[in-house]
């Protein structure tokens, strides 16, 4: 006779909630109720209650020239704070106010030129370059431009005529970066395809010219008149738009910058700008805060980070599926069956179970426990 192995599918667990919690029927709870508990354990809870356990993994990426900033993702998180650029140890900063202390935040000031009374963009080079991104404003004491990023959100460029079209025009920024675009009249969408090519979701058609900003769209149907045609697109890495009491641009490479203000400054009054300069060099710090890395030195070149972390499980979506180990089946259905107890208000069976999820809890942690039982602690200094 031939002995199926035993394992935890989806469907088994999902089996032994029902029988835990004393809902054999899919009138009383669906199996896709039962699979959103499921998941919502494995994938939120229980990484918390087993950190020791749960997917500790090397978290790699690469770094690009003159970006110091790098978003991370939310499953991410880490208590073994060792990272390396290329292989050379980088200080590993989880504390704001420490990591700029150790590398200051210095604004040089430069003088870019005198108003007149009349309207004029003021353009200029800042004295010293690169320039750390959303760190430059320009004023004349009175009206102030901040670098807001290279995002731009909700730009009207266009009004419904009560035809499908061509609207066309410039964007308000230039050059962008291609795949960026997405025009839409609250009913169809275009979509850029990094190419120059603008695909609506209805079919309409369209062209965008990266380097002038030049498009040109064609609605499958009709615009209401009046209706606001909106564009969001990206510039450039390199390139921020200045936003407040008027309109600018700022390239943080060169430190080439325009800035219109709103109001033409009175005649004798200083216009100047305020920055954070900065030398690019091989990272040798890195600040994890707010779901970010940030690098001191600013990157020169492309570098391999390296550390590891704890990531969140990837959910079970199929009913075949199979936790990361096979121990944890039982234990995912307990909480799971838990957390239907606390939704139902049956403290008294919550309470009833709570000795079961214990053992179980301790039964995930043995493979943890069994590994590093005769591991030697190594001091990091």
């Amino acid at each position: 006779m031939t002995i199926t192995p035993s394992n935890w599918t989806m469907a088994e667990i999902a089996s032994k909630v029902r029988k835990i919690t004393g809902t054999p029927s899919v009138n009383q709870l669906s199996d896709n109720q039962i699979y959103d508990y499921i998941n919502k354990y494995y994938a939120y809870t229980m990484p918390f209650e087993l950190k020791e356990q749960v997917n500790l993994q090397p978290y790699n990426f690469t770094t690009q020239a003159n970006v110091d900033v790098y978003p991370v993702s939310g499953a991410f998180q880490t208590d073994e704070p060792m990272a390396y650029a290329n292989g050379y140890p980088l200080i590993f900063y989880q504390d704001r106010d420490i990591f700029f202390q150790d590398w200051p935040q210095q604004y040089t000031q430069d003088q870019v030129g005198t108003g007149t009374g009349a309207q004029t963009a003021f353009p200029g080079t800042t004295l010293a370059a690169p320039v750390i991104p959303k760190t430059f404003f320009i004023t004349d004491g009175t009206q102030v431009l901040s670098d807001v990023g290279s995002a731009v959100s909700d730009e009207q460029i266009a009004t419904g005529t009560g035809i499908t079209g061509p609207y066309a025009g410039v964007l308000g920024f230039f050059p962008i970066q291609a795949g960026s675009l997405q025009i839409s009249n609250n009913v169809e969408v275009f979509l850029d395809d990094g190419l120059g090519t603008l695909i609506g979701g209805a079919g309409g058609t369209g062209t965008i010219n990266y380097t002038t900003g030049a498009f040109s769209v064609t609605f499958n149907s009709a615009v209401t008149i009046g209706q606001p045609i909106l564009a969001d697109y990206s510039l450039p890495t390199t390139s921020g738009i200045l936003s407040g009491n008027g309109t600018g641009t700022i390239n943080y490479v060169t430190g080439a910058f325009t800035a219109t203000f709103n109001s033409a400054p009175t005649t004798g009054v200083l216009v100047y700008n305020n920055y954070q300069a900065y030398q690019p060099a091989r990272p040798q710090g890195v600040l994890f805060y707010n779901n970010q890395f940030t690098f001191r030195p600013i990157p020169d070149l492309v570098y391999q980070i390296t550390m590891q972390g704890f990531v969140t499980t990837t959910q079970l979506d199929e009913p075949g599926n199979t936790p990361v180990f096979t121990e944890w089946g039982e234990l995912l259905a307990i909480g799971a069956s838990l957390e239907i107890f606390i939704d139902r208000g049956d403290l008294v069976a919550y309470n009833n179970l709570m000795p079961m999820f214990k053992r179980y809890e301790n039964v995930a942690l043995g493979r943890y426990v069994e590994q590093f039982t005769n591991s030697q602690s190594v001091p990091r200094f």
